[in-house]
């Protein structure tokens, strides 16, 4: 069976740019979205079918394995799993809750997963601003090992103890265990290549920039407009640019990528770390 005739599926896909890749992911075949909220997945759920896709979706926590696992259960009994695209993340809330979905939930569903993937993807995402934090080679031996039992514990300690790097200061200190979360799943995912490669399958993760969604739109109007004037095309990027570009490298012709992070961030990056000719 090809696996664009397999379920699809989108964690965090109940909104933004989570909702607009499931939303083209319907091309390849049915789609199913998690979210931890009951009534944005029920609008999710409709917004497919509007959009002409089979939809379906169940509630689900990413940072809670059991929930995962149910999750998981649920969709595999719809149709065989196809490509996975974990969209689930939180810039905002307490560190631990942070560090908790974004590196406990991505370690979560790259292992309820794997045992389904065959020719198919795991697309994590990740963010722009992970590339502004380095680890430590503390950090780096800890990460080594995910699966350690005081695996959370230990990485979440050694992240807070470091400081902001001075492009980020302006977001403030708690932002610190965001930046590091979001560089966590870049290494994650890269350390991931080889599990993936045996099974004839593929794992990389997308750096978003600066997209208009409504975690973004939680800033005021002001910081927004600063935020849009810090791209190379004076705008935030539009969700449905995002999903077009997973939705293009999931397609056939790409199956030698895999293990990389990839940006799609209107030049964000490259203006805040190359000097820009005029």
């Amino acid at each position: 069976m090809s696996v664009e005739k397999k379920l699809q599926v989108v964690l965090g896909g109940t909104s933004g740019m989570g909702l607009a890749t499931a939303i083209e992911l319907g091309k390849m075949g049915p789609v199913i979205v998690g979210g931890r909220n009951e009534e944005r997945l029920n609008r999710a759920v409709a917004a497919l079918k509007e959009a002409g896709v089979e939809g379906y979706g169940k509630q689900c926590d990413i940072s809670d394995r059991a929930s995962l696992d149910a999750f998981v259960e649920y969709a595999a009994s719809k149709a065989p799993i196809g490509n996975v695209v974990n969209a689930a993340g939180v810039d905002s809330g307490s560190s631990e809750l942070i560090w908790q979905v974004n590196v406990q939930g991505t370690i979560n569903v790259v292992e309820a997963f794997l045992p389904y993937v065959g020719g198919s993807c795991i697309v994590n995402y990740s963010s722009i601003t992970g590339y502004y934090y380095q680890p430590t080679q503390e950090e780096l031996a800890i990460w080594a090992n995910p699966n350690a039992e005081d695996f959370f514990e230990k990485s979440f300690e050694c992240t807070t103890t470091k400081e902001v790097d001075p492009r980020m200061a302006f977001m403030g200190p708690e932002f610190l265990t965001y930046i590091a979360s979001k560089r966590f799943v870049q290494y994650y995912t890269a350390a991931n290549a080889l599990r993936f490669g045996k099974k004839s399958s593929q794992i990389f993760s997308v750096a978003p920039g600066s997209f208009d969604t409504p975690m973004l739109r939680q800033n005021s109007e002001e910081a927004i407009a600063g935020i849009a004037a810090g791209t190379a095309f004076g705008r935030l990027g539009k969700p449905e640019e995002m999903a077009n570009f997973i939705v293009k490298l999931l397609e056939p012709g790409h199956e030698y990528l895999t293990g990389v992070d990839l940006i799609l961030d209107g030049g964000k990056h490259a203006m805040g770390t190359v000097p820009q000719y005029e």
